[in-house]
């Protein structure tokens, strides 16, 4: 076989691997393993990388992280040494995962994060998915659940636009896991549900059976026993089913802990046994650890399993210092103190109360630092953040310029390598957005002086007639009348016509990227027009829709020296969401409610106010401070980008200008922008 044969070979084997390292990890083993053997054969860089990558992964997910760390390290040395982008992004959040298996969880922070920043520059939004739900993960074991839930979600986003369903189930579980970890448990119900659907709609075994355990430990919870226990025994089929060894003993221990609380400890018993044997078997220290615990708390008050009882705590106090882990360490110290207590064994009880306290207080010190790294780190996750929002931005204009987007490609590719993006390259997506808004705004507009053009033509052609026929008849004095009278029309026709040229002007000169050059412009003009074109449109989407407008212009401002486009993309996009949030109240109120939006100017002391007031639902406390943040939007699903707002505080800005919010709950809103007038 040729080197390339060979080359391609491994290629093959990689991929394979790749495509099955999460559903069958086994299968996803050996492959790597033949092309790691395959590639070093013959000095293949390249394919080396790749399957020691696949290879590091398998171990990661078997928990055999001391195995996986030096295959890791190696693979990123080589894609190193190739300006692989991609390769080291992902051997980042490998190295990322370890970190946090192992509790380093500012450790794995920084990988994961300097991870996310190579993958943004190699463009891969696959990978970017991965990347956002691995920080998200990370996130959620620092206790930072608002960072967590924000780049789980932008996973959620690219993961649905490419249909990847597998990311998509992920973090919909993580979500669902989060708002179960704080208490809400009907919230955490609903996104378990919705990644049921997921992972039975992508025949993933492995997933159902999770999603059905979390399913139903959730019930368990809300102390529908019946449901609970429905939902784990059908998740421990389907482990049984696939061999998912870690499946079953999950399912099995969640089983005992739900017979336990509705009172059948027999059923409580066996089912945590049988956890137990599991995980002896796969070699979870941990896992075992947990289910000593359970078993001696279960028995506690069994007078005759008193010897047995004291060897489960034990053991469970000798597995958590043998692997570290502090917090199981501390609750067997307690159970330790509790039965010397009942054993009047108060010296033995002493020595295990304080070696609890000593423990709560490292653990409760470990929770400071852990919020004090999160404040230390926080600014170096603001530009993975950044990017990763300009990366959900790019996937909503992929999503609207449909055809266009195989040949802009390249261009997208190269601008996303340039993430850094600056204030023109945001405008410009936003003037997209605007743009489409105002088509139907403008189409209405072109329509009048279009009517008028063919009425006058349809009259015209009448008029030649009859002037036939008085030419005809000799009747010279009405002929000159009928052709004035078509003069007359021609001339209206072509006052029409340029008005019709005058909006496709008008629409063109929104259309083109904005040249940044501020130039003299009556801004109570420009909002006049904004107005109107935002009125037609949204008339032309509902025509149920009615508002009363009202304006009060100060004449006195007169020209002053501005960016035409971009801030009249601004007012567009002020307007068009008061015309939104009146329209919303109207559909929820009963008869009475008059929908009412008011844009007024006014001229003071080196500088000018333009207000934009509705009389809608106004904007709750509780988000008002983000409602300049990207991507934040109170619009459901589909019905807003999230970038109008911040796009139009990034404008404002850089006039030199400040837009400011005045609202309360219920009763309306008013933005005010104020800009420069020197």
């Amino acid at each position: 076989m040729s080197i390339q044969s060979l080359k391609n070979k491994i290629d093959d084997l990689n991929e394979q691997a790749w495509n099955v390292r999460v559903s069958d990890s086994p299968r996803a083993f050996e492959l790597s393993q033949e092309s790691v053997k395959l590639a070093k054969s013959i000095d293949y860089t390249r394919g080396l990388a790749e399957g020691l990558r696949s290879l590091g992964f398998c171990y990661v997910r078997l928990f055999k992280n001391d195995e996986a760390l030096p295959l890791l390290q190696e693979s990123l040395s080589l894609f190193e040494s190739i300006n692989d982008l991609k390769g080291q992004g992902i051997v980042h959040e490998y190295l990322g995962i370890i970190q946090r298996n192992r509790g380093n969880l500012g450790a794995s922070l920084d990988l994961q994060l300097k991870g996310h920043r190579f993958i943004l520059q190699s463009g891969s939004l696959e990978i970017l998915c991965t990347s956002c739900y691995q920080i998200g993960v990370t996130y959620k074991h620092l206790g930072n659940h608002e960072n967590a839930l924000d780049y789980l979600f932008q996973c959620l986003s690219v993961s649905k636009s490419i249909n990847f369903t597998l990311m998509e189930a992920y973090a919909i579980n993580i979500i669902g896991s989060i708002y179960f970890d704080t208490g809400d448990y009907s919230h955490a119900l609903e996104y378990y549900q919705q990644g049921l659907v997921t992972r039975r709609d992508s025949n993933d075994k492995w997933g159902e059976a999770g999603s059905l355990d979390n399913i139903g430990f959730t019930y368990h919870k809300l102390k529908n026993y019946d449901q609970a226990i429905s939902y784990c025994k059908q998740s421990l089929e389907i482990s049984k089913s696939t061999d998912d060894k870690k499946g079953q003993s999950n399912a099995l221990l969640h089983l005992a802990e739900i017979f336990k609380e509705s009172g059948d400890m027999s059923q409580a018993s066996a089912f945590s046994n049988e956890s137990l044997e599991i995980r002896r078997a796969r070699g979870d220290k941990r896992g075992e650890a947990e289910v000593l615990l359970f078993l001696a708390d279960l028995h506690v008050n069994e007078i005759e399993k008193d010897d047995q009882i004291f060897e489960w705590f034990s053991n469970a106090l000798r597995i958590a210092e043998e692997i570290k882990a502090q917090d199981l360490s501390s609750k067997a110290h307690y159970h330790l103190y509790e039965y010397h207590q009942r054993k009047k064994n108060f010296e033995r009880s002493l020595i295990h109360v304080e070696a609890h306290l000593q423990m709560e207080k490292e653990l409760h010190k470990n929770t400071i630092t852990q919020k004090i790294l999160n404040l230390e780190i926080s600014h170096k996750a603001e530009e993975a953040k950044k990017e990763a929002d300009a990366v959900r931005q790019r996937n909503e204009e992929l999503t609207v310029l449909n055809k266009e987007i195989e040949e802009q490609k390249k261009k997208l590719e190269e601008a996303f390598i340039e993430l850094k993006a600056t204030q023109a390259q945001l405008i410009h997506s936003e003037k997209m957005a605007s743009l489409g808004e105002l088509t139907a705004g403008i189409a209405h507009e072109i329509q009048n002086p279009l009517n008028f053009v063919n009425n006058f033509s349809d009259v015209n052609k009448e008029l030649a007639d009859e002037l036939e026929q008085e030419i005809d008849k000799g009747n010279y004095v009405d002929a000159k009348a009928i052709a004035k009278d078509i003069k007359d029309n021609e001339q209206k026709i072509n006052h029409h016509g340029k008005r019709a040229g005058e909006i496709v002007k008008g629409m063109l000169q929104h259309s083109r990227s904005s040249s940044g050059v501020k130039e003299p412009t009556d801004i109570n003009a420009l909002t006049d027009e904004y107005l109107r074109l935002a009125y037609h449109g949204m008339r032309a989407k509902d025509k149920s829709f009615n508002a009363t407008t009202k304006t009060n212009f100060d004449e006195s401002i007169g020209n002053i020296s501005i960016i035409p486009q971009d801030i009249g993309r601004v007012i567009l996009n002020l307007i068009t969401n008061a015309f939104y949030t009146v329209s919303e109240k109207k559909k929820q109120s009963e008869n009475g409610f008059e929908p009412i939006v008011s844009i007024s100017t006014k001229k003071e002391v080196g500088k000018i106010l333009l207000s934009v007031r509705d009389n809608g639902n106004g904007i709750p406390q509780k988000v008002l401070g983000k409602i300049f943040q990207p991507f934040f939007t109170t619009k459901p699903t589909g019905q807003g980008t999230g970038l109008g707002l911040s796009l139009a505080y990034d404008i404002i800005k850089a006039h030199g200008g400040e837009i400011k919010v005045n609202t309360k709950e219920g009763e309306g809103c008013e933005f005010i922008i104020q800009l420069r007038t020197n």
